[in-house]
């Protein structure tokens, strides 16, 4: 056992020198702080891995010895090999590898190998098994020979290994605990290290470290001179309103958990009142970024992936929406119901925003809906009316299935809500009626903000986008999925878009009935509303919904674990280990081959932002 513990550290070390080939990407620097952390955190997880191995390979001491060294020479060369291709894989895509990256490859849809390719592939392998096993070899006879003759009782023990468990338990409560410390203070030169090592889920811990330092969070600190460590974002330099432009009003309405098929003239009578009235154009087939706030929000925001988050909250990295608002002197009301610092809103989109405005006060999500409406109707009639203001509120009824009790009830019958007793079997109506009188809520709540806008003489220098953060399911796939965050159909995805005031009606119109995304709005708004002159892709992966657009095979989305690439039929979904399902509209699985086209195209969009190696 112990020659197979030495064996396997032996292993470690080699692989912890390939590994340094993940931090060799052009244009990338780090701290001394930042290599030390690398070192500690790429050798402990190292080390967590090998340790897996070594108990999967202790059964192979019951074999003879020649077939032993035989099988642990063949599982290190490939485990040694792997790690190597990974380093290619992330050098030139920015992730690792995994399953859905292999089935791609495979397929013979994206890439062909030649004849060639594969004999270097089997050559390389052959090499680290002969060196695999000449290592072994010479293990072996190192320890027997240790181990013979009379000096034998005096050296049993291993001073080095016992000091190379001190070191890697060490470098594990550094990589674990200064992670932790890292990400509540937002350090960058720290938090960036994650992207490289792979398999590394580090802690993170607000309730650990409130108990040092209460107020840590709000220390947060932007510097537009930091360097992102791997993301090339935007591509160039914004040229922002180069003629002087007079801007125009623009406000965000978002209700967290919003299903496409609750926006109507039954459940939110108000808002349909107020599109119809004022020639809105409602979008029949509309999807979020993701079925989660945090990437919903941040393709509202960004008008790129939600895969970006970590990379973007790693590097503090703000929405170049809100900057370029900034830059053109806009008034900026940031209202939420539910708290922005969960998810990291103040850390990513609103980052540069002073004396930001964190949650509102109540003691329910029907409460705080009522302050959220009330402080900015307050905010609005005080505000600066010689500069063009932007307002986002984000309202957190319908997440919450939450009314007042004194509110008129006019969907019955209406359960409670207890996840804990939600199964296949529940009967959805009185659910469904609870949440649908909590949108009927918050549109109850929104009339005062059609109101305002109409009384203070704004509403036609105002565009307007009225939308949802995701979607919200009630079993409609009847396989037990409520809420949301649990799969990418319709029920969980699928959003009303509506836009008041929009410029070019026109193509509006046409666009309103394609395949669109929140990814649409950032470059839309860019282009027409802040007069934004670069091209799109500098900053976006989404299209200008003012204009004519192409017609959309797929779409990208992604949670907080996983992500999926989602057509009209299918959905191609890649989970948090990198495993790949293809299934139906309704999540259900299908034998067929998914079109790996759509699947390259996007990894691209993916990996767009990021740093190129000198190879591609």
């Amino acid at each position: 056992m112990r020659k197979l513990y030495l064996f396997i550290l032996i292993n470690l070390i080699i692989s912890a020198l390939i590994a340094i080939r993940y931090f060799l990407i052009p244009e990338t620097s780090f701290s001394l702080l930042g290599i030390g952390f690398a070192f500690c955190a790429m050798v402990s997880n190292l080390f967590i891995l090998y340790l897996l191995l070594f108990l999967v390979c202790l059964p192979l001491l019951l074999l003879n010895q020649v077939t032993r060294h035989i099988i642990l020479s063949l599982i290190l060369s490939l485990a040694q090999c792997l790690i190597f291709v990974d380093t290619i894989v992330f050098q030139q895509y920015r992730f690792h590898i995994n399953q859905s990256v292999l089935s791609m490859v495979l397929s013979g849809q994206v890439v062909d190998f030649s004849i060639l390719t594969y004999c270097l592939i089997g050559l390389l392998i052959f090499a680290l098994f002969c060196v695999e096993y000449f290592t072994l070899f010479a293990l072996n006879k190192f320890i027997t020979k240790r181990y013979t003759g009379e000096s034998a009782n005096k050296r049993r023990s291993f001073p080095a290994i016992w000091f190379a468990n001190c070191l890697l338990f060490l470098t594990l409560c550094i990589s674990q605990f200064g992670h932790m410390v890292a990400f509540y203070y937002a350090y960058s030169p720290i938090m960036a290290i994650k992207e490289y090592v792979p398999l590394y889920y580090p802690l993170t811990s607000s309730t650990i470290m409130k108990m040092v330092d209460k107020d840590g969070e709000r220390k947060v600190v932007y510097s537009p001179k930091a360097k992102n460590h791997s993301l090339f974002y935007p591509k160039a330099p914004l040229v922002i309103n180069p003629s002087n432009k007079k801007p125009q009003n623009i406000m965000f309405i978002v209700l967290d958990s919003w299903r496409y098929d609750t926006f109507s003239p039954e459940i939110s009578p108000n808002t349909y009142q107020f599109v119809k009235q004022n020639g809105g154009v409602i979008f029949n087939n509309h999807y979020s970024t993701g079925n989660a706030t945090r990437t919903g929000i941040f393709g509202l925001f960004y008008g790129i992936p939600g895969t970006y988050w970590d990379a973007f909250l790693r590097n503090s990295i703000p929405s170049l929406f809100v900057t370029t608002l900034q830059k053109e002197n806009y008034n900026i009301g940031i209202f939420t119901s539910a708290k922005v610092t969960a998810p990291e809103f103040d850390r990513t989109a609103f980052v540069t925003i002073d004396k930001l405005r964190i949650n509102s006060e109540g003691n329910s999500a029907s409460e705080r809906d009522k302050v959220l409406t009330d402080d900015w109707l307050a905010w609005f009639r005080s505000r600066d009316q010689e500069r063009p203001t932007f307002s986002f509120l984000f309202y957190d009824a319908p997440h919450g299935y939450d009314f007042p009790a004194d509110f008129e009830v006019k969907f019955k019958p209406v359960g409670d809500l207890n996840y804990m007793t939600l199964n296949n079997e529940t009967t959805p109506e009185p659910i469904f009626n609870r949440y649908k009188q909590s949108v009927y809520y918050d549109d109850h709540l929104l009339q005062q903000i059609y109101d305002e806008l109409l009384a203070s003489g704004t509403l036609d220098n105002t565009l307007i986008i009225i939308t949802g953060d995701h979607g919200q399911e009630m079993n409609d796939n009847r396989l037990g999925f409520w809420g949301h965050n649990g799969n990418y159909t319709d029920a969980q995805t699928k959003v009303p878009f509506i836009v008041i005031g929009g410029k070019d009606s026109a193509n509006l119109q046409e666009n309103a009935n394609k395949l669109t995304s929140h990814e649409d709005v950032v470059p839309s708004l860019m282009r027409h509303y802040l007069y934004v002159e670069n091209d799109i892709r500098d900053y976006a992966t989404g299209y200008d919904l003012f204009s004519p657009m192409p017609e959309r095979n797929w779409l990208l989305m992604s949670n907080y674990s996983s992500y999926a690439v989602r057509t009209l039929d299918h959905i191609y979904l890649v989970n948090r280990i990198g495993v790949s399902h293809y299934m139906d509209a309704h999540n259900r699985k299908v034998d067929q081959t998914p079109n790996y086209q759509y699947i390259q195209s996007a990894i691209e969009q993916m990996r767009y932002f990021y740093k190129k190696s000198d190879s591609q």
